[in-house]
This record gives structure tokens, C-alpha cells and sequence, in this order.
């Protein structure tokens, strides 16, 4: 089967099963549901077939769809290193989700939409991934937060998810304002909308540095970098499928993989990437505090992401796409694995507080357990599991020709990335009864609306094990991925590793000291700073800033305005019309319809004018 061929069935697949979803078996859920699994499975063949068959030369399968004012507008693939495998790793975990999803929303009585709306976002990211012009990219780049959009508010009868899916929706689209002038100006500058010739294009200084900035605001808002973070553990409230689709692989890597497929652009601006290293780092060592006291074990899981996705574009920024972009394979593994554990968890013990399942017998799930521990084995960077091996590149590109400072904000980051990783470990499978309760512990967790049927573990279980064996064996698969992208793997000395194993393994042994062993309170070292402990829980009062300042000061201008419009230009005009009818009604007074009333007041007239007239004569 030819590359086009196969790459109209990966894209055409997903969009064909929405459809057939939302509006053909619109009361068969069943059906729905099963169309849907089917294209995703046929999307995934695809595109591994697509990688396996790769060729080392970039290759273009495009329609044109407009030509206007000398430039083709067109739709298509573009087959290269960094499309096919982001392409396959979109696909495969999209159908671990969709086979996930078949028990855990077996009895919601809105499935068939959500397996709609699940086949609707792989196609926009599909075509994102794959696009071979900016016009495309911009369009399924806006699609996906659409998409998201729906899913997250997926239980709209719930004020909590509703403003959750408004509050991702507003701040990603404040970072795509930045994006879409990048993209004009980039057009502007080179008459071209072909992301190859695009790459191959050297500027002038300060126009690269606009444009990338500007460029970097639409990926600061779509991968949750601060300041445009916040969106991200709100999000949470949509399903939990939801969360493993979207804050792994998919919507929230758009935006790395958005900076990889421009990485020859941004390497011209080293201001841009100063910017980059520096908002990164920060965000990595910033969302991993407040990992450290969240007790919602999705909430931990989203503000990890938040930070691996600022380790990812830590590598990007010091130059190295490898260490990059390998990251973001394998975070997209062992970060849907994770997710997954955690719904197999809330599906079972029905709350997300990671104390409450810890006492309910949390380790009984052994599956479960077993993908948990892996899986956040591999998050904490331990040898010798995925995200050992990614994330040893990217510290390792930060050491070699740039300030200290952020080789030390990434060593701290995967320090408390190993803290909190166990500290959720050992609360789940170690639970202490005199560990402290969160207070709303007693509580149904948001997720208890969620309906679930105890039929067969198959759906649930076989997703968990094929990630489970990728989180152990893909960090071996460096090397290959290396040669996908045309670059070099770089393989760093036992020294050179040492300090990154040093801080993740002294992660683990406090973890272990505070929660783990059987004499631990299991409270943490910061519960003993109570001050800075609420500063982490209240996420450092970041929205509470940003709706005094941004929202309070909407709210003040829109009054402000209301009140120019409704009381100037309203009461204004209101006034005018007020004193015409005043002035309409006095004369009226003076119509009496008397005729010696006229011809008194006519000679009166008369007299003064004439009296006026005289004076005026003898002077």
C-alpha cells in the first residue's frame, strides 16, 4: 500500500468515525462506540506502517485547495522523522485511551458522544502533526483546543467541568494570538506557507527573534508554561480518559512538538532561547512544588506534566532536538500509563484522594500497582527505565555551554519529581493510619458521577501492560529515534549521569523516609513549614492574583464602559429627546385657539418692534 494511501486512511479513519458517531449512530452507543475503536485501530496500523516504511528524505503528499496572490494554499502529509513518529505515538495511545474508555464509560449514559469526540480530536491532531504548510497547521492547531474544549467540559451538567473546559479554552487562545502574528509575520518575511523551505530559511536578527518569541506565547499556552500554567490541573475535571489523552502525548505536547518542528528557526535566536531556558526551568521547578501537596492523584499527575513538558523544552531550548523530542516520546508513555492507573483507581475505590485509597487497600489492584510504580519509577528518571534515558540527555545538553543556573533548576526539578512520585506511591500502596486526611477526604470525589460496569478487567488491563512494557524497554530505542531525526545520540558518561541518578534515588529515600516506612507520619517534610505548605496547595495564589489583577480589571473596565454607554451616550441622547418633548409641550401650551389672545399679542409685538425701531432712528 502506498505512503499516500495509508496516510488517507491514518487521517480519514478518525474523522469518518466522528461523524458516523455523532450523527449516524446517534442512540447506539454500541455502535458508536465500536466505529470509533475501529478507526482508531486502523489509524494506529497506519501509522506504524508509515514508520516502518520511512525513507530518509522528507516526503510531501499534498492537494492544493487555493491559489491566491502568487502562493498555493494546500492540505496534505508531510512524511519526515519528526511527523512519523509523533504521528504513531498520537495514534497508539490514542487507541490504548479508546480501549480503556470501552469499561471505564461503559454505562455513561453519554458514551457515544464521548467516543465521538475522541475520534474528533486524533483527526485534528493527526492532521496537526502531519501538516506540511502553516495555513494547515494553524487550522488543526486551533481544532485540537476545540476539540479539548468538548471533552473537558464533556460533563456540562457540571458547573465545575464547564468552567474548567472555559478556563483551558480562554488561556490557550491568549497564547495563539501570540502564534497567529508569528505565523503572519514568518509568511510576511518569506512568501511561503511550506514548513520545509520555512526551515531551510536564514533571517535577519531581529525579525527571528520576533517571530520566535511570538511563536513561543502559542506554545507557552498550549503546554501550560508559566504564566499561562493554571489551565492545566483545572482540566482535570473532565473524565479521566480525557486527562490521559490530552496531558500526555497529545493536546499539551502540540506545543513542543510545534517548537521541534520550527527547531532550525528558533536555534537562529539566542535571545529566544534565553527566554525559552529560563521560563522553562522556572516552570519545571515551579509546578513540582505543588506537586508535593496535592492529594488529588489526578492533580499530581497534571502538575507533573506541566513539569516534564518544561523539561522537554528545556532540551529544545539548549539545542539539542534529540533530547528533547526523545523526551516527549517517552513522557507520552509513562505519563498515559500513569493516568490510566489513576482512573483504574478513582473507577474502583470511587475518590481521587490518594490517602482515601491508600486506607481502602490501594495495592490490591496489583496490575494497577505494578504500572504505577513502573510508571513513576520512570518519571522519577530511574535507571533503567524511559524516562531514565530522556531525561539524562536533557540535563546533559544543559551542561555543555550554558549558565549553571539552569543545569541546578533542572537537578531540583527531578529531585522533587522523584519526591512527590514516591510520596504518591507510598500513600497508595504503604497507607499509614495516622497519616493526615485531606478535608474533604469524607466527601464523593468529582469523578463520582462517572458510571462504570463491572464487566470484563480486559479493557482496562491490556492498555496498562502494553505501556507498562514500553515505559521499560523504549528508553533503549534512543538510538533509533536519533536516526529518525537525522541527529546524533549522544550517550553520556557514567560521571556525567551521576548527579542526575544521585538527586532522583535521594528523592526517593526521603520520599521513603516521610512516607513510606512504617514508623512515617506521612505527612512531609513541608507540612513542618505550614506557610510555605499553603503556598504550594494554593498553587503559590497565582489565580487568586491573576483574577484580582486581569479579571478585576475587566470587570472594571466593562462597568466602566457600561456605565459611558448607559448613563453618557444613552442618557445623552435620552436628554436630547426629553427637552424636545418638554420644549414640543410648552409650545403646544401657546396654541390656545383665542383670536383676541393672537391679534393682543401680534400688536403688542408690533409696538416693541416699532418702540426699538424709533430709538434706534434717534440715536
Amino acid at each position: 500500500m502506498s505512503h499516500s494511501t495509508l496516510g488517507l486512511i491514518c487521517l480519514l479513519a478518525p474523522l469518518t468515525a466522528f461523524f458516523t458517531a455523532l450523527v449516524g449512530f446517534r442512540n447506539n452507543h454500541r455502535a458508536a462506540m465500536a466505529t470509533v475503536l475501529l478507526s482508531g485501530l486502523a489509524s494506529a496500523l497506519c501509522a506504524l506502517l508509515l514508520l516502518a516504511q520511512h525513507s530518509p528524505q522528507p516526503e510531501l503528499v499534498t492537494r492544493s485547495w487555493i491559489h491566491a496572490g502568487g502562493v498555493d494554499i494546500y492540505f496534505g502529509l508531510l512524511l519526515d522523522g519528526k511527523t512519523l513518529i509523533m504521528g504513531a505515538v498520537v495514534a497508539v495511545i490514542t487507541l490504548c485511551i479508546q480501549t480503556y474508555s470501552l469499561n471505564y464509560m461503559a454505562t455513561d449514559p453519554g458514551r457515544g458522544r464521548f467516543f465521538a469526540f475522541l475520534a474528533l480530536f486524533e483527526w485534528a491532531m493527526l492532521c496537526f502533526v502531519y501538516s506540511p504548510s502553516l495555513m494547515q497547521t494553524f487550522v488543526f492547531w486551533e481544532l485540537v483546543g476545540l476539540a479539548s474544549f468538548f471533552l473537558i467540559g464533556f460533563w456540562y451538567s457540571k458547573p465545575s467541568a464547564v468552567a474548567a473546559a472555559k478556563k483551558a479554552f480562554i488561556m490557550t487562545r491568549i497564547g495563539d494570538v501570540g502564534l497567529f502574528i508569528g505565523l503572519i509575520l514568518l509568511f510576511q518575511s518569506t512568501h511561503t506557507l511550506d514548513i520545509l523551505r520555512l526551515n531551510a530559511t536564514h533571517f535577519e536578527t531581529t525579525r527571528i527573534e520576533l517571530i520566535t518569541l511570538l511563536l513561543f506565547v502559542g506554545i507557552v499556552g498550549k503546554s501550560a508554561q508559566f504564566p499561562l500554567h493554571t489551565w492545566l490541573p483545572d482540566a482535570m475535571e473532565g473524565p479521566t480518559p480525557v486527562s490521559a489523552l490530552l496531558h500526555s502525548a497529545t493536546m499539551v505536547a502540540a506545543g513542543v512538538f510545534l517548537f521541534a518542528r520550527f527547531h532550525n528557526l528558533f536555534m537562529q535566536a539566542e535571545l529566544t532561547l534565553t527566554i525559552v531556558l529560563c521560563i522553562a526551568t522556572f516552570t519545571a521547578v515551579l509546578s513540582s512544588t505543588m506537586a508535593m501537596v496535592a492529594k488529588d492523584m489526578k492533580r499530581v499527575l497534571a502538575y507533573s506534566s506541566i513539569s516534564q513538558l518544561g523539561f522537554m523544552l528545556m532540551g529544545l531550548g539548549a539545542g539539542s532536538l534529540f533530547a528533547g523530542y526523545f523526551h516527549l516520546v517517552t513522557h507520552a508513555v509513562f505519563k498515559a500509563l500513569l493516568f490510566l492507573c489513576a482512573g483504574a483507581y478513582i473507577h474502583h475505590y470511587e475518590t481521587n484522594d490518594i490517602i482515601a485509597i491508600g486506607r481502602a487497600g490501594g495495592r490490591k489492584l496489583r496490575i494497577v500497582t505494578a504500572g504505577l510504580v513502573i510508571g513513576g519509577a520512570a518519571l522519577a528518571g530511574l535507571p533503567p527505565l524511559a524516562g531514565f534515558f530522556s531525561k539524562e540527555l536533557i540535563i546533559g545538553s544543559l551542561g555543555h555551554g550554558h549558565p549553571r543556573i539552569f543545569v541546578i533548576g533542572a537537578l531540583l526539578a527531578s529531585f522533587m519529581t522523584a519526591y512527590y512520585t514516591f510520596r504518591m506511591i507510598f500513600l497508595v500502596t504503604r497507607p499509614n493510619a495516622d497519616s493526615e486526611a485531606s478535608p474533604d477526604q469524607e466527601a464523593p470525589d468529582h469523578e463520582a458521577d462517572d458510571h462504570h460496569a463491572e464487566g470484563s478487567l480486559l479493557p482496562t488491563h491490556a492498555p496498562i501492560v502494553l505501556l507498562t512494557l514500553g515505559a521499560i524497554g523504549l528508553g533503549f530505542l534512543g538510538d533509533s529515534i536519533a536516526r529518525l531525526l537525522g541527529q546524533s545520540a549522544h550517550h553520556p558518561a557514567l560521571a556525567e549521569m551521576a548527579p542526575a541518578i544521585g538527586v532522583a534515588c535521594f528523592g526517593v529515600l526521603l520520599a521513603w523516609l516521610d512516607f513510606g516506612r512504617s514508623a512515617a507520619a506521612q505527612n512531609g517534610f513541608v507540612s513542618r513549614m505550614p506557610a510555605v505548605r499553603r503556598l504550594f496547595e494554593q498553587g503559590w495564589y497565582l489565580d487568586a492574583l491573576y483574577k484580582k489583577l486581569f479579571v478585576g480589571l475587566a470587570q472594571a473596565i466593562a462597568g466602566l464602559l457600561f456605565g459611558l454607554e448607559n448613563r453618557g451616550f444613552d442618557g445623552g441622547a435620552d436628554g436630547i429627546a426629553s427637552g424636545t418633548r418638554a420644549a414640543g409641550r410648552t409650545a403646544a401650551k401657546a396654541q390656545t385657539g383665542r383670536l383676541q389672545l393672537y391679534i393682543g399679542t401680534s400688536i403688542l409685538l408690533f409696538a416693541a418692534a416699532a418702540l426699538y425701531i424709533g430709538l434706534g432712528a434717534s440715536r
